[in-house]
């Protein structure tokens, strides 16, 4: 059986994750440390919270270096889930910490504007703007959930690793394919049949 590896760094609520996974015919692991990383055939990348939290727990559990020896080293498939997806970046205007680096750009807070709520919560179309692996096997129209007060734009060379886009006062990346890296601005494992199509989708990854 194949396994996918769940990265616990001690601040995000990662049962929903590992509630949607257990679904599938996989075995799904915790690494709770880098070297639960070592031999990751596949990973995924929880967040929900503060940025340069997260970051820094990356970092003090050892889960920097082993992301990158697996993802960037091996290629292992790599899915990015929300806050998760932000980290890939360069940093965030939510703190000072920078981030991975993976993926060029920086993550913005939604800027305040008439009739537009922060944080941007609920169901939202997203817009497909180049071909990608992960929504291959659904159709438009389609919908998911996000949860969030930060966004990367949708502009620049984040434009370039974006798959698609959602719109909440400024249109912003809402999921990214670079490779095997893959990352959502939205929650897959809130966002009922289509959500799960697309980890059913990331778990058949080669």
């Amino acid at each position: 059986m194949s396994s996918v590896t769940i990265v616990d760094y001690g601040l995000a609520n990662i049962r929903s994750v590992v509630n949607a996974l257990s679904c599938f015919p996989v075995e799904v692991r915790m690494a709770t440390d880098g070297e639960g990383l070592r031999r990751a055939e596949r990973v995924v990348l929880p967040g929900v919270g503060s940025f340069d939290a997260g970051m820094r727990a990356l970092r003090e559990r050892g889960h920097v270096e082993a992301l990158e020896e697996a993802v960037l080293g091996r290629g292992v498939p790599f899915l990015g889930l929300c806050l998760g997806m932000q980290f890939l970046f360069e940093g965030s205007d939510e703190g000072t910490e920078p981030g991975l680096r993976w993926i060029p750009g920086r993550v913005r807070r939604f800027p305040a504007s008439p009739g537009v709520k922060v944080p941007h919560m609920g169901w939202s179309e997203v817009a497909a703007v180049r071909p990608g692996r992960l929504l291959a096997r659904l159709a438009p129209p389609l919908d998911f959930y996000f949860v969030h007060s930060y966004c990367v734009p949708a502009a620049g060379e984040a434009l370039a690793n974006a798959s698609t886009t959602c719109e909440h006062g400024l249109v912003f990346v809402a999921s990214i394919e670079a490779d095997n890296v893959c990352a959502t601005q939205f929650h897959p494992e809130k966002s009922q049949l289509a959500g799960m199509k697309l980890l059913e989708t990331f778990l058949a990854l080669p």
